[in-house]
């Protein structure tokens, strides 16, 4: 059986980090957002870790209607960024996770990126401690990733192509508006 103490951040981070410059926009971190179907992006400086803008900042944001797709990231970003290292215990990451009230630790090394711990790393990470060693294929199936299906009549933005789940242009009508 696995001693869930023994897990490593390393082992169950998201290495693939979707990161945005201090001196971006914040409409381009929700781009790359909605682009990447990730629910926050980590702001850098010269390649390091300053800050992250979450799904969370965006809608507070949105409700005050202070024009925040024009503000530069630094105005938005959450900050100081929690971060742990990839050689932390995973239940100690949930710990920190759980004490100072974030869904996503930004993992780093001498300051750089180097990943990122989220809520559903942490979740398929339980799943494979509860199930193991005789783990049925349907819950495998979950820790490897569920392939999201779109519908046939998913609508496209008549402006920019995207799925107008996916778009955020000013002009796109949603389907209940016409």
């Amino acid at each position: 059986m696995i001693n869930p103490k023994q897990n490593l951040v390393s082992e169950i981070m998201t290495r693939n980090v979707i990161t945005i410059d201090i001196s971006e926009r914040v409409e381009e971190a929700l781009r790359l957002m909605i682009k990447y179907d990730v629910g926050s992006v980590i702001v850098t400086d010269k390649e390091n870790p300053v800050g992250i803008i979450t799904e969370r900042d965006i809608t507070r944001s949105a409700v005050r209607g202070d024009g925040m797709l024009r503000l530069p990231a630094r105005s938005l970003m959450s900050r100081p960024l929690q971060t742990v290292k990839s050689d932390l215990e995973v239940w100690r990451a949930f710990e920190k996770m759980l004490k100072v009230g974030v869904r996503r630790l930004p993992v780093t090394e001498d300051g750089k990126l180097e990943g990122i711990v989220t809520e559903r790393d942490l979740t398929r990470w339980v799943l494979r401690v509860f199930y193991e060693p005789n783990m049925p294929g349907e819950i495998q199936a979950l820790i490897r990733g569920p392939i999201i299906e779109t519908s046939p009549s998913r609508r496209k933005c008549p402006d920019c192509g995207h799925y107008q789940d996916e778009c955020i242009c000013a002009r796109t009508q949603l389907s209940g508006e016409e």
